[in-house]
């Protein structure tokens, strides 16, 4: 899939495409800046080998799994990820999807269009019928952008994080294609 140019609520053109090699420690300060604030994430420091996990993890990008950006003005502010829900042949038909926008550039409509091009990713890709994620329920506002988009929620892991010294709920949410 190519590239797809979108215009920000703020008048602003900004680009989605599949990430290339030469991405990749972009993004990775852009996921590194949105981990430290310890809120949206699981992961709040990356693992110092996350370079060398992401170049072999992405080699094939756009095949069996993707890993989009947005980008605008020619710096990248933020990217989302369809993995495998498992290597189990029963579960083939999933994917996890996981997202993260740096903070100035939230709310002026990059979540959407990484949602949009994900979503049509996949429903152009072979034998993908499912989509799910976890969210914490401390944050409302990827909560309303999963539930536009057609995500649901499934299931609830009650307490099992500390965000900000209280403990938070992962809401499990799912699309089905």
């Amino acid at each position: 899939m190519g590239p797809k140019k979108y215009t920000g609520k703020d008048g602003k053109e900004f680009v989605i495409r599949l990430a290339e090699p030469g991405d990749f420690k972009e993004s990775i300060a852009t996921f590194t800046e949105v981990s430290r604030e310890k809120i949206y994430l699981n992961t709040e420091e990356p693992s110092p080998d996350i370079l060398e996990v992401w170049s072999e993890r992405w080699k094939h990008n756009g095949t069996n799994m993707m890993f989009c950006v947005a980008q605008r003005e020619g710096k990248l502010t933020g990217g989302l990820v369809l993995t495998p829900y498992s290597r189990s042949p029963k579960t083939a038909h999933v994917m996890n999807l996981g997202m993260w926008l740096v903070k100035e550039h939230r709310g002026k409509g990059m979540g959407n269009a990484l949602m949009d091009y994900a979503l049509e990713w996949a429903g152009q890709a072979q034998g993908i019928r499912k989509i799910v994620l976890g969210v914490w329920n401390t944050n409302m506002r990827a909560i309303a952008l999963y539930n536009k988009f057609g995500f649901h929620i499934e299931g609830c892991h009650r307490n099992i994080a500390k965000i900000q010294g209280r403990l938070a709920d992962e809401i499990l949410m799912a699309c089905d294609l």
